[in-house]
């Protein structure tokens, strides 16, 4: 396989700080910390579902991992070496944006819960002129988490919500988990996940 480095573009607005908490999330990238600092991380989907004429000029910023993935149109015309389409629908899950450091590296705890599906269409630079669709989609494969900056543009028939894309992060299963801590919204209480009912906490929350 060719080696790849994919940077995902078109974030904008003002840099912000960021909490210096130790334990708080850390963005990795210029575009992400502006991202961070200017979207809201306390509106979720089922906020938008009911009230999207409110939300839809809000940005938000959710977690979900990938469920699905379409590459298509490696467009020459943005790069000198094109860039990917991504089409991507992603199962929503709760985050607290804490991260903790091992020595494996991050490691971020998401819960198996969350408020449904989202999808967004992005772009990513493809910086190695031989790179194909296929390591395309690799670097964003179904099951990686998605860190998605966005802002709601509309609603499908089945309630999946269409973000307008700002930013996105991806991050590799070993540095996330769904399957240990149970928790909701921010400031809803956390519990150890019950390994027996973990299938039943991914069904997403309507």
């Amino acid at each position: 396989m060719k080696p790849i480095l994919i940077l995902t573009v078109l974030a904008a607005g003002l840099l912000a700080s960021c909490s210096t908490t130790d334990s708080a999330y850390k963005p990795v990238t210029k575009h992400e910390q502006t991202e961070f600092g200017n979207d809201r991380l306390d509106v979720y989907p089922e906020d938008v579902r009911k009230d999207f004429d409110h939300y839809s000029k809000l940005r938000v910023a959710w977690a979900g991992i990938i469920l699905t993935n379409d590459v298509t149109g490696d467009d020459m015309s943005a790069n000198p070496v094109g860039r990917f389409r991504m089409d991507t629908v992603f199962q929503h899950h709760y985050f607290d944006w804490e991260q903790d450091e091992t020595m494996d590296g991050l490691r971020l705890l998401v819960s198996p819960r969350g408020e449904g599906q989202f999808r967004m269409h992005w772009h990513a630079v493809r910086h190695d002129p031989d790179a194909t669709e296929n390591d395309g989609l690799k670097y964003a494969t179904p099951g990686k988490l998605a860190i998605v900056y966005g802002t709601p543009e509309s609603i499908d028939p089945d309630g999946t919500i269409v973000l307008a894309y700002h930013y996105i992060r991806i991050i590799n299963p070993a540095h996330f988990s769904a399957n240990e801590l149970d928790y909701g919204r921010l400031g809803e209480p956390f519990k150890p996940v019950d390994a027996v009912s973990t299938a039943a906490l991914a069904q997403p929350s309507r």
